[in-house]
């Protein structure tokens, strides 16, 4: 606060917030208070000077020594996908075939004769790992198995994502699910990576072993298991909107691509004023080849150009265009193109010319454009730097995501290029960190680059991609850069500090969808987008970042977890 404000500046507060104040500007201030009104912050500083803002119906909330931050901005949060996994039953209690037995015919008994029962994974979630070992048998259940407690049934027992968890990942079916599907002795995945397990005899058993990342199971051999409705969809995502409140988060970006399905659902909750969180997705598009994309971005995406259309809850702008991938995989893809699964996104994968057309065709017609990029980023780049040299990407902010493997060249490279990246430490440092074991110190320290990134003013943010949806999670693999399995330190020099790591989660993300002037530090004229910790983020030791929780989170004004008294 200032003196040369007028009074008809000094706005009464609603709400006033007392705490460790981190406001994340530039000038790295600190301040004792903030004051909110009409969604927006008005004041912040000293305690004192803020609460001359307090009137009669002012709400005062003073959280002590509690840390308050500008609330997670998680960049690649697959935010619908977490409330999908609460509607189907779980079997994550199960310690023997006997007890999956028991829960399956618990779910005949409520479930009429003919009908599907699909359940989640065997195992204990998120990750589903090492589900058989999980089991007294050590092993999977058969079909016969299933058989015995529901034969008039068919039984999905679903696997589950490679990206959740880890390949190679298995799904169970029973004898009458195995009709219904058409599989027999003689059937043969057309997808690689996947296994119909047989007996001595070569009959089914009922297991399929899914070894893809990439879930291809259901597209390639399972068209008769019910899929995820829109109603489904709507459902999850309101179940999964407190989960990430809970931890913190008032903003996600889906750069990988939302489904039709998937930004309808968002749609229906902005509508009935049920979208608790701010939300900017990306579109995943559904043409077959590049005449139809073409066609699409010249006819009827110009309202994706620029910042697209929406609001400041909701806004959707730009197209994502996958590169590189199995083309078996986009085969059998296509002909199911509407079954995005778990994912929420269209599956998209182009050869190394493909791709490069797509691209040149959304310069073309002024959309933004964003990339998965994993391993492949010194493919992307030389691509992105010749469509450069035609259109003006950098300003248009084209995203590259999920970054794993890097090197200096292509770093300075992406600066030049002036695009924007996501990256995803907690996937490639901490979940799948051992299989980069074998990389030299200073490639490990390229891995994930945050600090690469970081240092030459790149604008770069990270994210969780629900593995788990926890930012101080990811927080803390950016400082501690272990992997899971092994302990090994994946490039210490690579890590970054505390406050670049809680910029990357919190104010970074509002340049990616155009909010940087409104959204992001606890500025005066910023949304009052915040989280209060129980702990300080700046100050804690990497391990000590895992014992510090979100006591409460407000989005615009508004206390949507944690409501203090």
């Amino acid at each position: 606060m200032t003196g040369a404000e007028t009074d008809s500046q000094r706005r009464q507060a609603e709400t006033i917030v007392i705490g460790n104040v981190l406001v994340l500007d530039h000038a790295n201030t600190t301040a004792e208070a903030l004051a909110v009104a009409d969604g927006r912050i008005v004041a912040m500083g000293r305690r004192d000077d803020v609460m001359q803002r307090r009137g009669h119906a002012t709400r005062v909330h003073d959280f002590g020594q509690r840390t308050i931050i500008p609330g997670f901005n998680d960049t690649h949060a697959h935010s619908d996908g977490l409330g999908l996994k609460t509607l189907r039953p779980s079997l994550e209690d199960a310690r023997s075939i006997a007890d999956i037995q028991k829960r399956i015919s618990e779910l005949v008994h409520q479930t009429p004769r003919g009908e599907w029962i699909v359940t989640m994974p065997i195992g204990a979630p998120p990750f589903y790992w090492d589900a058989d070992k999980t089991l007294t048998e050590g092993r999977y259940p058969n079909r016969h198995e299933l058989d015995q407690v529901a034969p008039d049934h068919p039984v999905c027992i679903a696997s589950p994502s490679g990206y959740w968890g880890e390949p190679p990942c298995y799904t169970v079916l029973n004898s009458l699910a195995l009709k219904l599907n058409g599989i027999d002795r003689n059937t043969v995945p057309r997808a690689p990576g996947l296994e119909i397990l047989k007996d001595g005899d070569g009959e089914p058993t009922g297991v399929i072993v899914e070894r893809n990342y990439l879930r291809m199971v259901e597209p390639d051999l399972l068209p008769a298991v019910p899929r995820f409705t829109l109603e489904d969809r709507i459902k999850g995502l309101r179940q999964s909107l407190p989960m990430f409140l809970d931890k913190g988060t008032t903003s996600v970006y889906e750069g990988h691509g939302c489904s039709p399905d998937v930004i309808a659902a968002f749609r229906e909750l902005r509508e009935r004023d049920e979208l608790t969180l701010r939300a900017g997705l990306v579109l995943s598009p559904a043409w077959l080849a590049s005449s139809d994309a073409e066609y699409a971005m010249r006819n009827w995406l110009s309202w994706a150009r620029g910042s697209g259309l929406g609001d400041d809850t909701l806004r959707i702008s730009g197209i994502f265009v996958g590169y590189g991938g199995n083309p078996r995989f986009t085969e059998v893809a296509n002909k199911n193109i509407g079954d995005t699964g778990w994912s929420g996104c269209l599956v998209n994968m182009n050869t190394p010319s493909d791709y490069e057309e797509l691209c040149m065709l959304a310069g073309k017609h002024g959309l933004r454009l964003h990339t998965l990029a994993s391993d492949k980023l010194h493919e992307v780049v030389p691509i992105l730097e010749r469509v450069a040299k035609h259109y003006p990407i950098g300003q248009r902010r084209w995203v590259i995501e999920h970054i794993s493997k890097a090197n200096p060249r292509d770093i300075q490279a992406i600066k030049a290029l002036g695009v924007a990246v996501t990256l995803i430490p907690a996937h490639y440092l901490w979940k799948v960190g051992h299989t980069f074991a074998d990389l030299a110190d200073d490639e490990l320290d390229m891995l994930s680059p945050a600090k690469a990134l970081s240092d030459l003013g790149v604008p770069v943010s990270a994210a969780t991609d629900a593995v788990p949806n926890d930012p101080l999670f990811c927080m803390w693999t950016m400082l501690a850069r272990k992997d899971r399995r092994t302990g090994k330190i994946m490039g210490a020099r690579g890590a970054v500090s505390n406050e670049t790591a809680l910029r990357l989660l919190t104010v970074n993300g509002a340049w990616l969808t155009f909010d940087e002037h409104q959204k992001g530090p606890l500025l005066p004229g910023y949304f009052a987008d915040l989280a209060v910790l129980s702990g300080n983020p700046l100050t804690a030791s990497a391990e000590g970042l895992l014992d510090i929780n979100c006591v409460a989170t407000m989005v615009g004004g508004h206390w949507r977890h944690g409501a203090p008294d």
